[in-house]
């Protein structure tokens, strides 16, 4: 009976502790994100291939992650992401979000740039009710996208110019073909008029 009270005892510690543990490590997880800071970002295109929990990257340092992904209530072509930033990120009034295709695999993420060191941390300069928000810029790929049918253009006039080179060079060959002498007798000078006897000349 005796060793029936103590290993109930034991085992009573050991749960204690295992449990005064796992409090301990939710704890010092929370505390670690205490200083974290919510910033949003209103981006005017698809965020296809961004996930809740992706990684926010400063100059490719990892420095947050997604939170969420909404779209814009006051304007259904912009979506609306909440991102987490660590509080010693270097956030300022001009810093820029874009998002940035990860190799082929389609999958994007949010890339930070920009922060000159004279410019004011973001976090100062919005009111203490409001989120701080960075503003976007326009991805490579989709600037590429906006500019491709320019460049559809000018290769289609290029083309256009191509064709007339070769039509034109088609029709001298035609020629060359039927009178191969036009190579001998070069270009046609225009020959000047005969002159006229001076009068003054003749006996």
């Amino acid at each position: 009976m005796e060793t029936d009270k103590r290993y109930f005892i034991e085992g009573m510690f050991i749960v204690g502790l295992l449990v005064g543990m796992a409090i301990f490590f939710v704890w010092l997880a929370d505390s670690g994100k205490r200083d974290d800071v919510l910033y949003r970002i209103h981006f005017a295109e698809s965020v296809s291939g961004l996930s809740l929990g992706d990684s926010v990257k400063f100059h490719g340092v990892d420095v947050g992650t997604v939170r969420r992904m909404e779209l814009d209530p006051d304007d259904p072509r912009r979506v609306e992401v909440d991102v987490k930033l660590r509080k010693e990120a270097p956030v300022k009034t001009d810093t820029r979000a874009s998002l940035v295709l990860k190799g082929i695999t389609g999958v994007v993420y949010v890339e930070l740039n920009g922060g000159s060191p004279e410019a004011q941390m973001l976090v100062d300069a919005t009111p203490a009710d409001a989120i701080p928000e960075i503003r976007s810029e326009k991805s490579r790929l989709t600037t590429l996208l906006d500019q491709l049918p320019r460049v559809v253009e000018k290769f289609s006039a290029l083309e256009d110019k191509a064709n007339k080179v070769v039509t034109d060079v088609g029709s001298v060959t035609a020629k060359i073909k039927e009178d191969p002498s036009v190579l001998l007798r070069g270009p046609r000078k225009n020959n000047p008029p005969p002159r006229e006897p001076d009068p003054g000349n003749r006996r």
